[in-house]
């Protein structure tokens, strides 16, 4: 019987850890500067290397992000400046959409996401460019962008029931 029990405990361990639930915690001050410090590099590279700033206005940082992967202006195993760019995309994310920063922990690891307000799913727009870019896929800004609207939008429009 005892040898049953342990069997039992063994087997369902890695149940429950697999079954692990996530944790939503509000960004740290360290993450925001972290943010803001990567968004700051990106945007000093594009005026050195463009001429160009982000300035806040979603069509043309759009393009600027592009252009500086079509002239491969930021390297791409450059993992930082790459987020960065995925930030900077999130950034017009956050603001047309009234999302949240936020980080999300799970048995994967630690995410910066936008939570989308009263609902229980997440975007994850910061990694994004940055996991196309680390397996030479071809990236295009608008398009992800798009695809990041739409996933708010369903999100938007599913029922929780508890």
């Amino acid at each position: 019987m005892r040898l049953l029990y342990l069997s039992l405990i063994l087997l369902l361990t890695p149940l429950a850890q697999a079954a692990e639930p996530l944790r939503v915690d509000p960004i740290t001050p360290l993450d925001q500067r972290f943010m803001d410090n990567a968004t700051a590099e990106l945007n000093s590279l594009a005026q050195i290397k463009t001429g160009r700033s982000f300035s806040g206005e979603r069509e043309r940082d759009l393009e600027l992000l592009q252009l500086m992967l079509d002239r491969n202006l930021v390297d791409g195993d450059d993992t930082k400046l790459m987020q960065a760019m995925g930030i900077v995309m999130a950034q017009h994310l956050q603001k047309a959409h009234n999302l949240k920063w936020v980080i999300y922990v799970d048995n994967v690891g630690r995410s910066r996401a936008l939570e989308v307000p009263f609902k229980e799913d997440f975007i994850f727009p910061v990694t994004q460019i940055s996991s196309r870019a680390a397996v030479g896929a071809d990236i295009n800004v608008q398009a992800i962008y798009d695809k990041l609207e739409k996933e708010v939008a369903q999100i938007r429009k599913k029922i929780i029931v508890h």
